[in-house]
């Protein structure tokens, strides 16, 4: 796999910050996308390697050009780490419209329109690999997540289908779904709330919300090492899965879910595949 330009969004913090930093540090060149340059380039610094564009997901124009000005400087692009986007949990009947719609817009939307953007530029070359940040929340559903849920589990739906699309033209995709990391993401910059209550959910929302905080830090997963293991598995000579679990939890929510799968469909199986025409 060709490696050398990566494009990055959410570079500023988390996941997408402690990439960067390694990717510099082992002579790699980085397209980093952030809202706040400042603060990026403040933790970085100027180096040689290093792209700093001011992007919102939003935007499509902002993307549109941060796309132009990284082939303009590397000629390429490698690849594409989907990596921005924030949290939302709450329950689904408690989220506005509003919060929903902006939840789809930042981390979906957003996701597929720099896909859309850095696509032309794979094709030209023949060659790419496209990594979508998913989570394992967007294999297994659990409470007060339903709207980040639907949003990673579209994430990885899409991704599935689009890995088949490209593969034919040298591009290939993957989307990663960690489980829990030592990272900001259940801090007040990475995770959002809805805004309405409701009283028949109080008592064990509340109960289930006291205990996410003490998850916050708490994580099982290392960022450092999850940080090494995605730039590692890009120099592996074999194609990656279109499907990559970070973290033992996500391993073992993963393996759970695919058994429960399984006892679903013997349930009904016999009666479910006598549908036919005979």
């Amino acid at each position: 796999m060709k490696n050398k330009t990566w494009f990055i969004t959410g570079a500023s913090q988390g996941f997408g910050l402690g990439i960067t930093k390694r990717l510099l540090e082992q002579g790699y060149q980085v397209a980093a996308t952030t809202r706040n340059p400042e603060k990026l380039i403040s933790q970085l610094g100027n180096h040689a390697n290093l792209l700093v564009l001011k992007v919102d997901l939003s935007n499509q124009k902002e993307i549109d050009n941060a796309v132009e000005k990284a082939v303009e400087k590397f000629e390429g692009i490698d690849i594409l780490l989907n990596n921005a986007g924030y949290g939302q949990l709450w329950t689904f009947e408690e989220s506005s419209d509003a919060e929903i719609r902006e939840c789809f817009e930042v981390n979906l939307f957003g996701t597929m329109n720099v896909t859309r953007a850095v696509l032309p530029v794979m094709r030209s070359q023949k060659s790419g690999h496209i990594f979508t940040t998913s989570s394992v929340w967007g294999y297994v559903g659990v409470p007060y997540n339903s709207t980040y849920a639907a949003v990673k589990f579209a994430t990885d739906g899409w991704t599935e289908s689009l890995a088949h699309e490209l593969k034919p033209l040298g591009i290939t995709v993957s989307s990663i779904k960690p489980g829990g990391f030592r990272t900001n993401f259940l801090s007040s910059t990475s995770l959002v709330f809805g805004s309405e209550l409701i009283e028949d959910y109080k008592r064990e929302r509340n109960q289930w919300f006291d205990s996410l905080k003490t998850w916050d830090k708490n994580q099982d997963g290392d960022p450092d090492k999850y940080c090494d293991f995605i730039i590692k598995i890009t120099k592996l000579n074999e194609q990656l899965p279109v499907h990559i679990f970070a973290g033992r939890d996500a391993y073992q929510h993963a393996e759970e879910k695919i058994n429960s799968i399984r006892n679903d469909m013997d349930k009904l199986k016999i009666p479910a595949t006598d549908l036919h025409v005979k």
